[in-house]
């Protein structure tokens, strides 16, 4: 996508800028090239576009998904966690083994785009089927703006040496932007501390005391949880924690690791749900993600509305939850999680000029006193006039 070089004023629309998500009104984003230059007065010699009754928000990071099962939707509900994604006979590993090449680079294609259209901007995902599977993802985002980070994943299976998977994590690594772990059970733990020293410049990650189950077995067996298994080798992600104890929240907190939460899917897996308010009272860095596409629709205005209420609703508080932090969960952190934020997650001078352009016109918004809070609670994506990546127009 060619950028326009000239400056473009986009003026008289509200405004979520900077990491702190302030609303601003009665300032313009300038922007040049794929990069906005400046928030607040007009840059002499831009070319100005009004735009009254507009919300400017950055684009959506989504932070945990699966878009290899993207043309399975609605295939495993009403199955539980193992039967429908555990390797590897559970439904999907089933259906992936099923596809032919095209046929999965065309789904997840029509998955990203589905994404484009819901206002995320980029995704973390962890892609099944080693380095076939990291490589067939670069092919379906190939000439597409969504910024899709690949966390790969080494087989599992039962007869696999461990020098046989650190081969494999290493051809992985050696084009994947890190690892994506199905559990803290899938390798050895002194395989991926090795190669998280190895490579400290790829993004580590893994799935983490999702289910009751799971957790208690890794305390029954080892003593521990799941989570403090895991922080161990000082991943980037931790995703799920469903089931995390008071304890793990806060050794999450100390080590600066941004947590992943996706209730959507929990909840339709019969996981439970995390108690997010726990979370943010432990300190606990939130980013939101959508996870398997074939159960739940990657879109994040979804997944915060959700988020917000069970978190609320479960702590019996409605103070228990902020809808500015909860906005930066589905932008600023995922993004710094992904390590995107130097470009991604928030509107700021440097940042790319990728945002979002609401219609407060439209009836459901029209009369709202929090644009915050209108676009946590109440926004879908129909609401959506315009999306512009990196300066750029987007047609869809």
């Amino acid at each position: 996508m060619q950028a326009d070089e000239r400056m473009i004023a986009f003026c008289g629309a509200q405004i979520i800028a900077g990491d702190e998500m302030a609303a601003l009104t009665g300032a313009c984003l300038t922007v040049r090239g794929e990069r906005i230059l400046a928030i607040g007065d007009a840059l002499p010699g831009a070319d100005r576009i009004d735009l009254p009754g507009a919300l400017i928000c950055p684009m959506f990071v989504d932070a945990h998904t699966h878009l290899g099962d993207a043309g399975a939707k609605e295939l495993g509900i009403g199955l539980s966690l193992e039967q429908a994604v555990h390797p590897p006979d559970g439904l999907k590993h089933r259906y992936l083994a099923s596809l032919d090449a095209e046929t999965l680079v065309r789904t997840m294609r029509c998955g990203l785009l589905d994404m484009l259209h819901s206002g995320v901007i980029a995704c973390g995902d962890f892609r099944e089927q080693g380095l076939a599977g990291v490589r067939s993802l670069r092919r379906a985002a190939a000439g597409l703006p969504v910024r899709v980070v690949i966390l790969g994943r080494m087989a599992e299976l039962e007869q696999a040496d461990a020098e046989a998977m650190e081969r494999e994590a290493e051809a992985i690594l050696a084009e994947a932007d890190g690892l994506g772990v199905r559990d803290v059970e899938a390798y050895p733990p002194d395989l991926l501390s090795r190669l998280r020293r190895r490579y400290p410049g790829k993004i580590f990650a893994v799935h983490a005391a999702e289910s009751s189950a799971a957790q208690a077995d890794s305390l029954h067996r080892t003593g521990r949880t799941q989570v403090a298994r895991a922080l161990d080798w000082q991943p980037d992600l931790l995703v799920h924690l469903v089931h995390a104890t008071p304890e793990d929240l806060h050794a999450v907190a100390r080590a600066g690791v941004t947590a992943v939460s996706c209730p959507r899917c929990n909840g339709v897996l019969g996981n439970g749900f995390p108690d997010l308010a726990a979370w943010r009272a432990a300190g606990v860095r939130l980013a939101l993600g959508t996870d398997n596409v074939m159960f739940v629709a990657p879109d994040m205005l979804r997944e915060l509305d959700f988020a917000s209420r069970l978190g609320r609703g479960l702590a019996a508080d409605p103070r228990a939850l902020d809808a500015r932090e909860l906005l930066q969960a589905a932008t600023l952190n995922g993004a710094r999680g992904l390590k995107l934020d130097a470009d991604l997650g928030s509107l700021a001078p440097g940042k790319e000029a990728s945002f979002l352009l609401f219609d407060l016109d439209r009836p459901h918004l029209r009369y709202q006193h929090d644009p915050i809070s209108a676009i946590v609670h109440r926004a879908g994506r129909a609401d959506i006039a315009a999306i512009y990546v990196r300066g750029q127009l987007v047609g869809y």
